[in-house]
């Protein structure tokens, strides 16, 4: 029953990241028709995919999908203006708005950027693309702007709370993992390994920030500096996994030597990293 109850906690649970989406995308459109903008399906869209994993990363690829939005925008109003909709001009667009992204290094502004390229492509009139291409280009700017000020306002994540939640998850998990293995019981490493990589992703998105957003440092570091540990006594305990011992099997004196030495490793391991 608690297998069952993680895995839909696991699996099911609604994350933040989604509702943050659902908040700027309400945000973005009421925006929108105050502004009396036709294109809330572009500011949509482009609130959508600049909604990002963490604060500052958010932010950095905000700058980056504007200036990513400008040069889709621009070149699809070129090509508009030759002739809208052409399948040929509308490959050649975007290979360019891709590579002009790439050669000013706006990374993962290509999406948008080339998204802005094709809405102004198809949309704009061959005698005006300006005049499309200017209300697009402030719809998606606007869908951007929401999408980084809701992600630093509202519920902005904590990720030294999480990184103290995980820490301690992987305490309990690999402590459970030893004891099984200590008592030949069948030894699962997998939810060990787990947690060390939910550890190791939370900790990427708490480094990632800028230091004014950050606090707790001293803490996270010692728990960064345990993870090491961790990896070792998982690499013990899938020494053990493989030998398959049971409680009341008998295996030989020399499975059961190398069988101890993993257990002491382990142990002496697990020690270190909580005392770390």
């Amino acid at each position: 029953m608690k297998r069952i109850f993680r895995f839909f906690r696991t699996n099911f649970r609604l994350g933040l990241r989604v509702v943050k989406t659902g908040i700027a995308v309400t945000f973005c459109i009421a925006i929108s028709n105050l502004l009396h903008l036709n294109q809330p399906f572009i500011a949509v869209i482009a609130t959508v995919i600049s909604m990002g994993k963490s604060i500052d990363l958010s932010v950095k690829t905000g700058k980056n999908k504007m200036a990513g939005v400008v040069i889709g925008s621009a070149v699809g109003t070129a090509f508009a203006a030759i002739l809208p909709g052409n399948a040929g001009l509308c490959g050649i667009g975007v290979i360019l708005s891709l590579y002009l992204c790439h050669l000013f290094h706006l990374e993962s502004a290509g999406v948008l950027s080339s998204f802005s390229f094709a809405a102004v492509m198809f949309g704009a009139a061959q005698s005006a693309p300006w005049k499309y291409a200017l209300p697009c280009m402030g719809a998606a700017l606007l869908g951007i702007a929401v999408a980084v000020v809701v992600n630093l306002t509202v519920m902005p994540p904590n990720y030294a709370v999480e990184i103290k939640k995980a820490y301690a998850e992987l305490i309990g998990r690999t402590a459970a993992a030893i004891e099984d293995a200590s008592a030949r019981r069948t030894v699962s490493t997998k939810p060990v390994a787990e947690e060390i990589e939910t550890l190791s992703r939370t900790l990427w998105l708490y480094i990632s920030e800028a230091k004014i957003l950050r606090w707790n440092d001293d803490e996270v570091f010692r728990i960064s500096s345990s993870i090491s540990l961790y990896r070792m006594v998982l690499d013990e305990l899938k020494a053990v996994e493989v030998m398959e011992l049971t409680e009341d099997g008998a295996p030989n004196e020399e499975i059961l030597t190398v069988y101890r030495y993993h257990m002491k490793r382990m142990r002496e391991l697990f020690e270190r990293a909580k005392n770390s």
